[in-house]
């Protein structure tokens, strides 16, 4: 049998689920707050309209964190796995009820929770995502298809097919994927915990908070920028009855160039340029509130929001997916970009931020991009080829690194994301030749747990066999 093609098979299979996992899951999220939204015109009076629209993203936010604590709660692996179809029952019945409510309280309740067990389910898909493609080189590609085909289907459904069919069918589509997960369980971590970062020292550990800080900041930034032209549209969407004004129109298209655009340069040089690209788009959104005085300028203003809002997205998922995995709470901080936008977005509406007038709004706009600025540089996000130099003054005239061979180690391991214990099993890979229960004795740990590393080395470094790790670590070189 030919190991490398059935190894290749696997993974191409693999990538093409979790495309087709988080397209469905962004065609749930897209139609499902979409049909809240418009269904409840016909249900009640215009401020609870609004009302319910923001209470919906706090209640998203929430769910993403339950996720989180539901799998603290439940430790055991059933329990786990039963996590993964229960909120895809709760929020199938749920979706199906809302075509058939008519009284405001009934009908609220169940969007309300609806919107929260969609939650739950961003934060299951969300959580596999960032544990199976964090650091791989195609995870921009996967996110920006996925994305891209979810806002093509639901246009499509939405302009031109019986939406009234289509939804319940991707419902069942998604139910069954994440059935397919429990059952056939791919990976280890749907029932167990992750790959620990044991042995961290403190200054990795506060480099990882200055790090989650940083993309917090920037997640609350962005949002604010964009929260003038979001609510203002809904405003007129819901006058108007999506008749004069529709949010979901045609230029909603255009955010596929937004995901696309960040999603494929997030595949360059483990998103080096992401934050870059990210805070172009952000000063083009600056602009917004100034357009939006214009309403004959409406659909050209709506494609600039749009590129700029699938910027954003795409932003705070690639980088929080591929920190996630370095912190001690993974489910919790692979869906934060989703918790911190819905929070800001339900409390900045609250607060009725977009009612100032338009030149305290666009001061409030040059203030946040000049406070994403800050938080970039501050991180070190705007320093391009920094490292590169800073690598290269430890070059020998020669060229060969002047190193010693614990450090070349420390930088392949950096330079491949891997955990300290994973470098603990690579280096035994490297140094002996112990088999698998030779390492496992040596590190006071199970062989199925050494089996679950040398898994996880072998994707992030994408070697295939033990010689073909030893080969491309000898071959390794700083860029």
């Amino acid at each position: 049998m030919d190991f490398d093609f059935v190894r290749q098979k696997v993974k191409t299979q693999r990538i093409i689920f979790l495309s087709v996992f988080f397209s469905i899951y962004m065609f749930e999220y897209m139609v499902t707050l979409t049909f809240i939204d418009q269904r409840n015109t016909g249900v009640s009076e215009y401020s609870w309209q609004l009302g319910l629209h923001y209470i919906n993203y706090v209640l998203v936010a929430a769910g993403f964190v339950s996720f989180a604590l539901l799998r603290k709660i439940f430790k055991e692996e059933k329990a786990r796995i039963r996590l993964l179809v229960m909120p895809n029952l709760v929020y199938f019945i749920c979706v199906i009820a809302l075509y058939f409510i008519q009284s405001v309280i009934v009908y609220s309740v169940i969007a309300m929770l609806a919107a929260f067990s969609l939650g739950v389910l961003g934060g299951i898909v969300y959580f596999c995502m960032s544990l199976a493609l964090s650091q791989t080189p195609y995870i921009g590609k996967v996110m920006a298809v996925g994305a891209s085909a979810a806002v093509l289907l639901q246009y499509l459904l939405q302009e031109y097919l019986n939406m009234m069919w289509g939804i319940p069918i991707v419902l069942g589509l998604g139910f069954s994927a994440t059935l397919w997960l429990a059952v056939n369980k791919p990976w280890t971590w749907l029932g167990e915990d992750c790959l620990p970062y044991d042995k961290e020292f403190s200054k990795s550990r506060n480099d990882i908070r200055k790090r989650l800080l940083i993309l917090s900041l920037t997640v609350v930034a962005l949002c604010i920028i964009g929260t003038f032209y979001d609510t203002q549209m809904m405003r007129l969407n819901v006058q108007t009855s999506y008749q004069e004004f529709n949010y979901y129109s045609w230029p909603r298209l255009f955010v596929i160039a937004g995901y696309v655009l960040i999603g494929f340069i997030g595949d360059v040089k483990k998103q080096k340029y992401v934050p870059i690209a990210t805070l172009c788009m952000a000063m083009f959104a600056v602009f917004n509130p100034i357009l939006f005085g214009e309403l004959e300028d409406y659909h050209f203003n709506m494609c600039l929001y749009y590129i700029c809002l699938g910027a954003n997205i795409a932003y705070f998922n690639l980088m929080f997916w591929n920190i996630a995995q370095e912190t001690k709470q993974p489910e919790l901080w692979a869906g934060m970009g989703r918790v911190i936008s819905g929070l800001a977005d339900g409390t900045l509406a609250a607060v009725a931020i977009a009612d100032l007038p338009l030149n305290v709004i666009i001061g409030i706009d040059i203030l946040m991009f000049i406070v994403l600025v800050v938080s970039l540089a501050t991180g070190g996000y705007l320093l391009i080829g920094h490292k590169a130099e800073q690598w290269g003054n430890d070059l020998g005239a020669a060229g060969e690194p002047a190193m010693s061979s614990s450090e070349r180690l420390k930088l392949y391991a950096n330079h491949y994301s891997l955990t300290p214990r994973e470098t603990e099993v690579l280096e035994m890979l490297l140094t002996t030749e112990d088999d698998l229960q030779g390492i496992a004795d040596s590190l006071y740990i199970s062989r199925r747990m050494v089996q679950r590393y040398v898994t996880s080395i072998y994707e992030k470094t994408e070697a295939k066999t033990r010689l073909g790790l030893f080969q491309r670590y000898m071959n390794f070189t700083i860029d």
